[in-house]
C-alpha cells in the first residue's frame, strides 16, 4: 500500500507497496471471495450491469492512481523508489525493523520499477548481466494482466539483454536484438525485483540497476538522458493508500478519474460479450458516463451500485488452506474474463505476480490452529524430500501482528533456504523463537517478537509445477 508518511524512507512505499502483494489478502483474512457475475439462468439486470461496470474498471483505476502517486515527481529518486513516467526508479535500501509505512517487506530483493506510456513509441529496456542472480522484470498492463515476465525465468542466465515495450497498434522494426514485447494496452507498469543477499550486498545490486536504462526507439544508440518533468500535478494523490482512496470517491469522482485514466479505452480481447451488455445501460468504455446529468433513475442506479460493487471488491481472495498456510495459487496475472478475481486481486495485491514467478504461503498459526504467540518457540520441520522445489529460491520472513519486520539485535527477520544448515538426513528445522537456539542452531534462527501474536511469510520465487498446482504445500508449524 502508498504510505501517508512524509519522510525520505517512508516515502519508498510509492515502489514498495507492490511488496503486500497477495500475502496482505492471504494473511489477513478469512472470507471467500464470490464472483461479480450475476448467477442464475435469467439475464443480469440493468442494476447488475452497473454494478459489473465498476467491478470491470475497478483494476484499472487502481493502477492508475498508484501511477498518480509513484511519477509525480520531477526526477527520479531511488531513496523513495519513484520516477517521471518512462523512467527506471530503482530503490536503493532494505527495509528494517523501523520501516512501518508497508505491511510485509521483504529483504530478499530490490526493486526497480516503471511506469510507462509507448503510445508514441516504444521503449527499450536494457538489463546487464545478472550471472546467475535471480531476477524478474514482470510487466503488467493497465488492466492488471502480465503480459509478459523476463527474467531468470524465461531467459536464463543470459549476460545481458534488451527487451522493448510495445503497443497494441504500433508497427515498425526494432533493432537486431531487442526482444519484443507487445502489450495489450499503451500504457502500464513493470515491478522489477533483483535477488539481494543482505545488506552487504546491497550496493552490488544498485551496481547493476544503474546500468539498467530505459531510452525511446528513437534514442536508441545515442546518448540519452531523460528529460525533466514538468507535467507535475499538485492535485493529485500523495500518500493515499490506494484503496482507502478509490473507496472514498463518490461515483461521479470514480467515473473522472476512470475517463481521464491512461489506456481506459484499450479493452482486452475477451470483453466484448460483457462490453456489449454494459452498453445496454448506456455505458462504454469509449464514451464518457456522467451520473449528473442522467435522469434522476439512472443516476440512482449508479450511486446504488459503487457500495454494491465495493462490496464485491474489498474481500478476501479465496485462498486454498493446507497445513495452516494459506495460499493463492490460481486467478493470479492472468485473469482472462474473471472480472471479479481481477479486481479483488486489485484490491487486495496490485502488482501480483504470476503463479509461475512467485508464490506466497502465508500462516497465522500453528499445526493445532492456534494463533502463533511469542510466549511459545515452534518448529517448521521440511523433510529432506520435502524441502520447496523452487528453480529461484526461497525465503521465510517473520512479522509482528501488525505485520513489520521484528526488531532484534542480528536485524535478521527473514532465513534463506540455500543458507539453512541441513540435518544428518537432509531435512531442514527452522527455529522459530524470541532466544537463540544456541551456535549449532543459529543459522536456522527465526527470532519473534518479544511478545505478543506474530505471523510468517514463506516466499517461493519461480516455484516448481508441484507448488502451483497444489501437490506439494508447507508443512505445518508444530509447538516446541
Amino acid at each position: 500500500m502508498i504510505s501517508s508518511s512524509k519522510s525520505g524512507r517512508g516515502r519508498a512505499a510509492v515502489a514498495m507497496g507492490m511488496v503486500a502483494v497477495i500475502a496482505l489478502a492471504a494473511a489477513c483474512s478469512s472470507n471467500s471471495s464470490e464472483s461479480s457475475e450475476p448467477t442464475g439462468a435469467s439475464a443480469p439486470t440493468a442494476d447488475d450491469l452497473a454494478v459489473q461496470a465498476y467491478v470491470y474498471t475497478y483494476p484499472l483505476v487502481a493502477v492508475e492512481v498508484t501511477r498518480r502517486q509513484s511519477t509525480n515527481y520531477p526526477a527520479r529518486d531511488p531513496l523513495i523508489g519513484a520516477a517521471p513516467m518512462n523512467q527506471l526508479a530503482p530503490l536503493h535500501f532494505l527495509p528494517d525493523a523501523t520501516f512501518k509505512n508497508v505491511v510485509r517487506p521483504n529483504v530478499d530483493t530490490l526493486y526497480t520499477s516503471m511506469f510507462f506510456d509507448v503510445a508514441q513509441e516504444p521503449l527499450i529496456v536494457s538489463v546487464p548481466d545478472m550471472g546467475d542472480r535471480y531476477h524478474l522484470f514482470p510487466i503488467m498492463d493497465m488492466w492488471t494482466d502480465i503480459d509478459a515476465s523476463p527474467g531468470s525465468r524465461t531467459l536464463g542466465d543470459v549476460s545481458g539483454y534488451e527487451f522493448a515495450l510495445v503497443g497494441p497498434d504500433w508497427r515498425g522494426s526494432l533493432p537486431e536484438g531487442v526482444r519484443e514485447y507487445r502489450l495489450a494496452t499503451d500504457s502500464g507498469w513493470m515491478i522489477g525485483r533483483i535477488q539481494v543477499e543482505g545488506p552487504d550486498d546491497v550496493p552490488n545490486v544498485i551496481a547493476i540497476q544503474d546500468r539498467m536504462t530505459a531510452v525511446p526507439l528513437s534514442a536508441y544508440g545515442t546518448p540519452y538522458t531523460p528529460p525533466a518533468n514538468t507535467d507535475l500535478h499538485p492535485d493529485w494523490p500523495r500518500g493515499r493508500e490506494v484503496a482507502k482512496y478509490i473507496h472514498d470517491l463518490t461515483p461521479q469522482q470514480y467515473w473522472e478519474l476512470y475517463y481521464s485514466s491512461l489506456s481506459h479505452s484499450q479493452t482486452r480481447p475477451g470483453d466484448e460479450a460483457l462490453l456489449d451488455q454494459l452498453a445496454s445501460i448506456g455505458w462504454s468504455p469509449r464514451t464518457k458516463l456522467d451520473p449528473n446529468t442522467l435522469p434522476d433513475a439512472e443516476r440512482n442506479r449508479w450511486e446504488q451500485a459503487w457500495p454494491k460493487a465495493l462490496a464485491q471488491i474489498e474481500v478476501d481472495l479465496g485462498n486454498d488452506e493446507v497445513n495452516g498456510w494459506r495460499i493463492a495459487r490460481s486467478d493470479i496475472g492472468d485473469y482472462g474474463t474473471n472480472y471479479a478475481a481481477r479486481a479483488v486481486v486489485a484490491y487486495a495485491g496490485l502488482g501480483a505476480n504470476l503463479p509461475q514467478d512467485a508464490i506466497y504461503p502465508a500462516t497465522r498459526v500453528d499445526a493445532s490452529n492456534t494463533q502463533l504467540n511469542s510466549e511459545h518457540s515452534y518448529v517448521l520441520h521440511f523433510d529432506a524430500d520435502q524441502l520447496p522445489p523452487v528453480q529461484g529460491f526461497w525465503s521465510l520472513t517473520m512479522y509482528d501482528e501488525q505485520g513489520f519486520f521484528v526488531d532484534n539485535p542480528d536485524n535478521r527477520y527473514a532465513v534463506r533456504g540455500e543458507r539453512l544448515t541441513k540435518n544428518p538426513d537432509g531435512s531442514v528445522d527452522i527455529y522459530i523463537q524470541r532466544e537463540n537456539p544456541g551456535a549449532d542452531k543459529e543459522s536456522n534462527w527465526l527470532p519473534t517478537p518479544a511478545g505478543g501474536d506474530f505471523n510468517m511469510l514463506l516466499r517461493l520465487y519461480w516455484p516448481d509445477q508441484a507448488i502451483i498446482d497444489g501437490s506439494w504445500n508447507p508443512p505445518a508449524v508444530t509447538r516446541d
